[in-house]
């Protein structure tokens, strides 16, 4: 990037340009769908592996086809262009070829956890007027209790068995017993996932043309701030990511081997794990069931190029004695994002990872469901500093603004992080009220995101997430106190495993919160002690008033389904009072 002359405002300066070639911005942005996007970049794979289940592989030729009978299928039993087809799927075969199959159709991949309640999923695909649902058979049962109350015409029963080798079929049936679902007899809506694949055949399926802004996929929101929302993903949101990417992240295009942990219900977890490696040509390793306690195994059998995850993974493998002796050169890009990485648990893995041949640093990203997932990516070393979630993908654009004011800060002042760029969702589906709250525009004729987020951002464009806004405690006397500086500082203790900080209501009269620690101890021998003990050390780093009110000690930390900390569910267990006694060790 030319010298230019600083202004003090990032959005104008865009100092992290200087990390990227001078042309990365002129560079033509791809204009078709994803379908056509992987199949063009993998014209000369066809013969080499694209897909691994438990050891069974799947040429690119062979997923293509796949992909084909799929798209027949679904249309066959009546899907078109601009419908909307639910699934409720793990990391499998299958949801590849169904998430692609419906993009060649035309159709939106409406993606619903399948481990919500039934309840949920009701909504979810009621509220998308769906006619179509693939199910993994694992929760057919949860599908049983709610058909009678949809618009379902078809339920396509996927076993979870079905890619797995001959002996692994029979050791998951062995193990499930009856507990997988069957079919309901007498109700001709439900059929087995091949039957429906072998009812497609006498059908033809074009490749529909690409429009721009067109929902590609659905994908539900954490809900961490409210009632999960719907982000419509266009086709323009998976295709520019995997276009910065080239530039950004090339390691990625070595095509090589993927573990796949990461489900297709995140965006991070759909752009990152199911697009993003069939664009590079790896041969992606699908783990329908991801245990992170499992993860050391993983990697020591299968030797990945690349993982992406959530920081609680990454540590988990860090800290696993089963590395002893085993070198991780293989280890290219580790990338972790969805949740904040402290910056002494940054080093530690990083330290263990040298220690066993790793060449490169942890990678670390941010964004949002609303732009795809990245929108900041510690491009290379240079720019990754401990603490820091890089700087933003060469087509993103991120500030600071003042949220009282909305005025843009300068370098280095906290304030609201905002987010522009070209992977933003097409909005909330079927939810203006709650697209007009997150979408604004700015004085610049930009339309921006708020995050939600507070942060910084550095002269030289590296940017820094200290807090969610709504994560701030305030006090009963007032104060504000962030949880992550207390985290940050009760994670330095030797005693100290794991830690998470939440407000909990004041009892004693209506103000204000109180700041309360739940720690998991690597000893908890001295529980009488070790309260007092924290309390000392967190004031000898942090203001008196910016400490923890209260602790509690847990076994461990309570995690959502996708591994990051479960803030509500300590919220309700501290309101309820009812601390589970930790197991002396």
């Amino acid at each position: 990037m030319s010298e230019q002359t600083l202004t003090g405002y990032a959005s104008i300066d865009r100092p992290w340009m200087k990390y990227y070639p001078e042309d990365v911005l002129d560079a033509p942005l791809p204009e078709c769908t994803i379908f056509e996007y992987i199949k063009k970049e993998c014209s000369d794979r066809l013969e080499k592996p694209a897909i691994n289940y438990f050891g069974t592989r799947l040429t690119y030729g062979e997923m293509f086809k796949s992909i084909d009978d799929a798209s027949n299928a679904l249309y066959k039993a009546g899907v078109r262009q601009g419908d909307i087809v639910s699934f409720c799927m793990l990391t499998m075969p299958e949801t590849i070829f169904c998430l692609y199959a419906c993009n060649k159709i035309g159709a939106v991949f409406n993606s619903i956890e399948p481990r919500t309640n039934a309840e949920n999923i009701k909504k979810r695909i009621n509220t998308a007027n769906s006619t179509v649902l693939v199910v993994v058979d694992v929760f057919l049962k949860k599908i049983l209790s709610i058909v009678g109350k949809t618009q379902l015409k078809t339920i396509i029963v996927v076993p979870i068995t079905n890619y797995m080798p001959p002996f692994k079929q029979l050791l998951v049936k062995m193990i499930k017993g009856g507990k997988i679902g069957k079919l309901p007899k007498k109700d001709k809506r439900f059929i087995y996932w091949n039957d429906f694949i072998a009812s497609g055949k006498d059908a033809e399926c074009k490749q529909c043309e690409f429009k721009k802004n067109t929902p590609a996929a659905i994908i539900y929101t954490g809900g961490t701030t409210g009632v999960p929302k719907g982000a419509v993903l266009p086709n323009e949101t998976f295709t520019v990511m995997v276009s910065q990417l080239k530039y950004d992240q090339p390691y990625f295009f070595t095509r090589e081997k993927m573990l796949e942990i990461m489900p297709p219900f995140i965006a991070y977890g759909l752009v990152c794990g199911f697009f993003l490696p069939f664009c590079a040509g790896v041969e992606d390793y699908l783990i329908p069931v991801f245990k992170p306690k499992k993860f050391a195994d993983l990697v020591i059998k299968i030797k990945p190029n690349h993982v992406v995850g959530v920081p609680t993974f990454f540590e988990s493998l860090a800290n696993s004695k089963k590395l002893k002796g085993k070198k991780l050169d293989y280890l290219v890009s580790l990338v972790t994002g969805g949740d904040k990485l402290l910056v002494n648990t940054e080093a530690h893995i990083n330290e263990v990872y040298k220690s066993h041949g790793c060449e490169h640093l942890i990678i670390k990203g941010y964004g949002m469901t609303e732009m795809g997932s990245a929108v900041t990516l510690t491009a290379n070393d240079e720019c990754n500093i401990p603490g820091s979630v890089g700087i933003p993908c060469h087509y993103n654009i991120v500030k600071v603004i003042d949220p009282k004011t909305g005025e843009e800060l300068k370098y280095n002042q906290q304030g609201e992080l905002c987010m522009t760029g070209k992977t933003m969702m097409l909005g909330y589906f079927n939810n203006p009220e709650e697209t007009n709250k997150v979408f604004h525009r700015h004085a610049d004729g930009r339309i921006w995101i708020h995050t939600g987020d507070l942060g910084y951002i550095t002269e030289d464009g590296v940017v820094f997430v200290v807090d969610r806004l709504k994560r701030m405690i305030i006090r009963p006397d007032g104060h504000n106190v962030w949880p992550s500086q207390i985290e940050s500082v009760l994670s330095q203790h030797p005693a100290v495993k794991e830690c998470a900080v939440v407000g909990l209501k004041n009892r004693k009269n209506k103000n204000g919160h109180i700041p309360t620690a739940f720690v998991v101890p690597k000893d908890s021998s001295y529980l009488n002690k070790l309260e007092t003990e924290l309390d000392t050390f967190c004031k000898t780093q942090l203001p008196e008033r910016d400490c923890a009110m209260a602790y509690r000690f847990l076994d461990e930390i309570p995690m959502t389904l996708v591994g990051k900390v479960d803030y509500r569910a300590l919220e309700k267990l501290g309101e309820s009072e009812r601390i589970p006694k930790i197991k002396k060790k």
